[in-house]
């Protein structure tokens, strides 16, 4: 299978940036290998991943990311710190498109934080529109989206949510005098796992919308199309839509959560055909009592009717309906690890009359995320 233009640039700088840390003696061959495998499951820049493993910091990342493309360097906190007049050259609209800060002007030239530096075309389009030098900035991706955040007020998902508050944490911690050394306590096991689904920001044309988009009409996917889809994936984005698409046609609602020890949060769904808004914004609490609560103890399928509970009548509002409601929620395990949930929600009888062909789809979702963490890996390693 030809790997799509844009997608051989990424695993190159991929497979650059993991060769640079190991020759560096900062990284592992097994710590990039398990690093590789979070980014297939979870998205984002391979930074990120490594920088939510724990296994490079900010700062680390931003120098290699210097080296490996040869861009001007900037610790990544002064990005926080832009003045306003700097700010201004670039409109919110151009800002949240090409996911871009500027940093500082010199003579013309336009210091600018780019999520993919690589990218000539957006690079060319920015200098024409804002007419200035464009000069790109070396930044870790996780940075870029909090300036954003500070600067035209972007909102952030769930994941980045969770890093900047570690991000926050880290740098109070620093700042502290040390009284008395103690042992480093050993974080949660949760805190340092990515979330599943997140926007990966790959430095792709975004479009104003904030969610995918079932208006367009589309040809009819049979099941033999669905399975094509899933084997040819090229990240978990195309498994996503693949799934979600098949079902939006056969069921009334439909949606892949994301999963971590503490929290199931939003990702991709589908309504009577359309996906609800701010669906990436929805997360749950597994303490608090939901239908994911079970599903996530016993890392076993539900069947049944969904309660009437607070947190049951937030995600059911996404679907335009409210308690009672029959669901079937099937956990999704790859490599023993439970990572998204899959729900569907319909009449009981259509729910149990194709509940085999439901429980084998996601199988074949599972199998797919397998095969997908696989192929990067042999083509980043």
């Amino acid at each position: 299978m030809d790997l799509p233009e844009y997608q051989l640039k990424t695993n190159a700088l991929q497979r650059r940036l993991g060769d640079h840390l190991i020759a560096e003696g900062r990284l592992s061959p097994d710590q990039l290998d398990e690093a590789i495998e979070f980014q297939c499951l979870y998205g984002g820049r391979l930074g990120t991943s490594l920088i939510e493993l724990g296994l490079v910091s900010e700062d680390q990342l931003a120098q290699v990311l210097s080296q490996q493309l040869r861009l001007h360097y900037i610790k990544p906190e002064l990005l926080m710190n832009v003045p306003d007049s700097i700010l201004k050259l670039v409109p919110k609209k151009l800002a949240l498109k090409y996911r871009v800060v500027p940093y500082q002007k010199k003579k013309g030239k336009l210091f600018l934080a780019m999520n993919d530096a690589s990218n000539l075309a957006n690079i060319d389009e920015l200098s024409f529109q804002l007419n200035h030098i464009i000069v790109p900035l070396a930044i870790p991706e996780v940075r870029l989206m909090l300036a954003l955040k500070k600067h035209y007020q972007m909102d952030l998902t769930p994941r980045f949510i969770n890093l900047e508050t570690r991000i926050s944490c880290c740098a109070e911690a620093e700042n502290k005098p040390v009284v008395q050394k103690k042992p480093a306590a050993t974080e949660p096991e949760d805190v340092a796992w990515p979330l599943l689904g997140d926007e990966d920001y790959a430095g792709d044309e975004q479009t104003d919308d904030a969610y995918f988009d079932f208006d367009t009409p589309q040809a009819e996917i049979s099941l033999t199309s669905l399975n094509q889809q899933l084997a040819a994936a090229t990240d978990r984005n195309d498994i996503a839509r693949a799934l979600i698409n098949y079902l939006a046609q056969e069921y009334r609602a439909s949606g892949l959560l994301m999963v971590r020890s503490a929290t199931v949060a939003g990702w991709l769904s589908s309504c009577d055909g359309v996906e609800p808004i701010g669906f990436d914004q929805f997360s749950v609490p597994l303490q608090d009592h939901s239908v994911f609560s079970l599903v996530v103890k016993s890392k076993s399928h539900f069947l049944g009717s969904v309660a009437d509970t607070p947190q049951n009548r937030r995600l059911l509002n996404f679907f335009d309906s409210k308690p009672p409601q029959t669901a079937l929620i099937i956990p999704l395990m790859v490599r023993d690890r439970l990572v998204s949930i899959l729900y569907i929600q319909d009449r009981p009888e259509v729910l149990e009359q194709h509940f085999a062909e439901l429980q084998n789809l996601a199988r074949k979702t599972e199998m797919a995320f397998t095969l997908l963490i696989l192929k990067n890996k042999i083509l980043t390693t």
